[in-house]
């Protein structure tokens, strides 16, 4: 917790478009410059923004809340324009997309989408927890449209078992990592349930963690070396 004098920025990453465009799923709850210590707030516009990656906003609560180190002054149309941003030539395309989106959805037609997806996470939250495998995190907290898990019990393979195996089964991509300093010990699967994700794939989705840990209940563990192999493509 800051205390009373700190200021904080609410970081919103793709997550902040839930209660950013829909407040009436956790109504009472302030994150935004209601808050008197919130400065900034910034929101990525891929995931539950439906668009593709590459565009975000930074909103400051007062001019003076921005460094001045950080603007940028140009004068390339003949005045000097003051500017603020993480990059420069870009293609319009998430830009166009987002536009479209607002115009066409507005804040009706969100609501309606973050409440299907909150609904289907939901779904697939139950059905994790009552296969007897699994142990579902925050379920009982508020929650952006993602369900958090983790195995219940002991097993001879773990979570990242389960992410590999799904991968190489049926090419669902469900992230396994361990949590931050003083729970590193704690590793969960994530699964973001998007709008395009339908019940019908909730429910695939289940079969197929089901199918993996029966295979994982056979085969094992993934071998030690592998486990300690990193993987190095172009990008490194």
């Amino acid at each position: 917790m800051l205390g009373e004098k700190a200021s904080e920025s609410s970081r919103g990453a793709p997550g902040g478009y839930v209660p950013a465009r829909e407040n009436s799923l956790y109504p009472e709850s302030k994150w935004d410059f209601r808050l008197e210590q919130v400065r900034s707030i910034n929101v990525s516009g891929h995931k539950y923004g439906l668009v593709y990656p590459g565009i975000g906003w930074l909103v400051f609560r007062e001019e003076a809340d921005l460094a001045k180190d950080l603007v940028f002054y140009e004068n390339y149309l003949g005045k000097t324009d003051a500017t603020f941003t993480l990059n420069f030539s870009t293609g319009a395309s998430m830009v166009l997309a987002q536009y479209y989106n607002f115009v066409r959805l507005g804040r009706q037609g969100y609501t309606y989408v973050m409440k299907a997806m909150q609904e289907n996470a939901r779904v697939l939250a139950d059905n994790l927890r009552s296969s007897g495998r699994f142990e579902v995190i925050g379920s009982d907290l508020e929650q952006l449209p993602l369900v958090a898990f983790r195995l219940a019990g002991e097993h001879s393979y773990d979570e990242s078992d389960i992410a590999w195996q799904l991968s190489a089964e049926r090419g669902w991509m469900v992230p396994a990592y361990t949590l931050p300093p003083n729970a590193e010990r704690v590793k969960i699967l994530r699964a973001l349930v998007k709008e395009t994700l339908s019940r019908e794939q909730v429910d695939r989705l289940t079969q197929d963690i089901a199918d993996a840990c029966r295979t994982l209940d056979d085969k094992g563990a993934a071998h030690s070396i592998e486990r300690t192999r990193i993987k190095r493509g172009t990008g490194y």
